[in-house]
């Protein structure tokens, strides 16, 4: 059999062909995928949009930041009633308003009303909404397939993710270019509609909400605070992933001033930029999904960083458009494998009874740390240059990673088995 015979059979049989076997799992991936290509569509516009209307390094990691922060206020309030209440309802509710919200967007700007202001407030109200979804979207996989299916299950997730980012920001080039921005809000708008229908004809079938007496959210909030301090390794793990959120993933929110204000492109290098990033973090969930084990990923992890530091470095001091767009990929491909692996490593090694607070907490570092990270970097590319603000942010991250390098095999040894396993070495 052909390599490329091998890796087809392999994806169905063993790789992330295992997840699709599972009818109400496929049907979540796919509107899944559909409204991510409208998320990255109205990305695109909202980015771009922020820099018309300022032309600011600074404000354009700020309107990232304004979504960002109102999503980490809300999402461990969110992560307790996750484990708590019918994560189907919540998720039909999260997901109604969030098309409210597009429909706000889109009306406000056909009528030509939106300013900046108006921008940040629209955006810290959609962070709320993001809030809650973002921990009901992570505990969903495990939901909806075994447990031996969510390397697969994540694989394949990650994957139309990164396969919507490839589409959606060419998608949106096209529309904010030849429509504008109105009608790519509307697209993004429209897509939660496939959402809404496929979340009211699932079922919950492999992890439901642990019964337990409600002591008020802040003791709850704490107990999975507590949990993750006295899971050996966790909390270190959780700190090398807040310092790549930080300091390794700011370039993707100041996609639009690197494209027009370094480069002179414009929308269209915007969109190649993003659907470079998309190409190179979809080739990498495709890997991971189809061959990624959770035996020696936190080594590998720690090699993949290394690599994205340098890649990070050549970004910020070529002058070459298509050079940025080659880091761009591999820099995404980089940040995805450490995302997904991670995301593997903590799902995995979490008890179920807690896994909406924990991923809360992962929420919290995936969606506040590019966010917070860009409006730094942007910050201070404002006041120097942007290759200065990208090379200060990779030489804070290397003292992370030097730090974390020391305590990979302790990590390693505690966090790439599960719960269950460690209870039984306990007993």
């Amino acid at each position: 059999m052909s390599n490329f015979g091998y890796f087809v059979s392999n994806l169905g049989n063993r790789g992330m062909g295992r997840a699709l076997r599972h009818r109400d799992f496929r049907l979540y991936a796919l509107a899944g995928w559909v409204s991510n290509i409208g998320l990255w569509v109205q990305r695109t516009a909202l980015f771009w949009l922020t820099w018309e209307l300022t032309g600011s390094y600074s404000i354009l990691g700020g309107i990232a930041f304004a979504e960002a922060i109102m999503t980490i206020i809300i999402m461990p309030y969110a992560g307790t009633l996750t484990d708590r209440f019918n994560r189907l309802r919540m998720a039909m509710i999260t997901q109604l308003s969030l098309l409210l919200i597009g429909v706000v967007i889109a009306t406000l700007s056909a009528l030509d009303l939106i300013t900046i202001n108006i921008l940040f407030g629209l955006v810290m109200i959609n962070g709320v909404a993001e809030g809650f979804w973002t921990p009901l979207r992570m505990t969903m996989q495990p939901s909806l397939v075994p447990k031996k299916d969510l390397p697969a299950a994540l694989g394949f997730s990650a994957t139309m993710f990164n396969l919507a980012q490839f589409i959606g920001p060419a998608l949106g080039g096209i529309i904010v270019a030849s429509l504008g921005v109105t009608f790519a809000f509307a697209f993004n708008a429209a897509s939660f509609l496939g959402y809404l229908f496929v979340l009211s004809i699932i079922k919950i079938h492999y992890e439901q909400i642990t019964p337990h007496e409600t002591t008020g959210f802040i003791h709850e909030f704490k107990e999975g605070l507590r949990y993750i301090a006295e899971t050996s390794g966790l909390k270190q793990f959780l700190f090398l992933a807040l310092g790549v959120s930080l300091f390794m993933r700011a370039y993707r929110e100041l996609f639009a001033g690197i494209s027009d204000g370094i480069f002179g492109m414009g929308v269209e290098g915007l969109a190649i930029l993003s659907s470079a990033a998309g190409l190179g973090a979809m080739i990498t969930a495709i890997y991971i999904g189809s061959f990624g084990r959770i035996s020696g990923l936190i080594k590998i992890i720690m090699v993949v960083l290394f690599v994205a530091m340098i890649t990070q470095i050549i970004l910020a001091s070529t002058n070459l458009f298509w050079i940025a767009v080659f880091c761009a990929a591999i820099l995404s491909g980089t940040s995805t494998y450490a995302g997904i692996g991670g995301q593997l490593i903590v799902q995995n090694t979490i008890h179920g009874s807690v896994r909406g607070r924990v991923m809360s907490i992962w929420g919290i570092i995936l969606r506040g740390g590019p966010a917070s990270g860009a409006w730094m970097v942007g910050l201070v590319a404002s006041h120097s240059n942007l290759q200065f603000a990208f090379i200060s942010a990779t030489t804070l991250f290397l003292f992370i990673w030097l730090w974390t390098i020391t305590k990979t095999t302790a990590m390693a040894k505690n966090l790439e088995r599960s719960a269950e396993q460690r209870n039984l070495d306990l007993n």
